[in-house]
């Protein structure tokens, strides 16, 4: 048993010190669309806001990649000053308002005043710079999009 344990551990060795030479690098992070979806069904909503669902693919590097699905329903309003913000929208649709003032910071369910609405559908994409407010004002029953965050350095 001793030798078999001395062996393996030389072959451990052996392994880790070609894979170092090789430039062997870690596979990339794979989620498939069924483990996504059965994520999003299982999620909890944000805050008690029925609207938001979420499940996160990858953080790296400061970063964090996200799918949300959202439904009709109470729907906060959002700003983020440390960071940008990419969405992708992948289904589903709705009218998304960007810009513009928060009337009430305390209750972010006021939506935004000022704001310029957008209609959103499959394959459209949104940037948003640090500061800048977001509210989906109309959800035509469900919108899903996966969401890129960048940190502001």
């Amino acid at each position: 048993m001793r030798k078999v344990l001395i062996v393996a551990a030389g072959a451990t060795l052996v392994c880790a010190g070609v894979l170092a030479q090789s430039g062997m690098r870690k596979p990339g992070t794979y989620k498939s669309a069924a483990q996504i979806r059965a994520e999003l069904d299982k999620s909890k909503p944000e805050l008690g806001i029925v609207a938001g669902q979420n499940t996160q693919v990858v953080a790296a590097g400061g970063g964090l990649i996200v799918v949300r699905r959202r439904t009709s329903g109470p729907n906060n309003a959002s700003v983020h000053d440390d960071l940008t913000e990419v969405y992708e929208f992948v289904a589903g649709g709705g009218t998304l308002v960007t810009g513009g003032t928060l009337p009430d910071p305390k209750d972010r369910t006021a939506g935004i005043k000022g704001g310029v609405s957008q209609k959103v559908q499959p394959g459209d994409f949104v940037v948003l710079p640090p500061g800048t407010p977001h509210w989906f004002s109309q959800i035509d029953g469900s919108v899903t999009y996966v969401e890129t965050r960048f940190p502001v350095k």
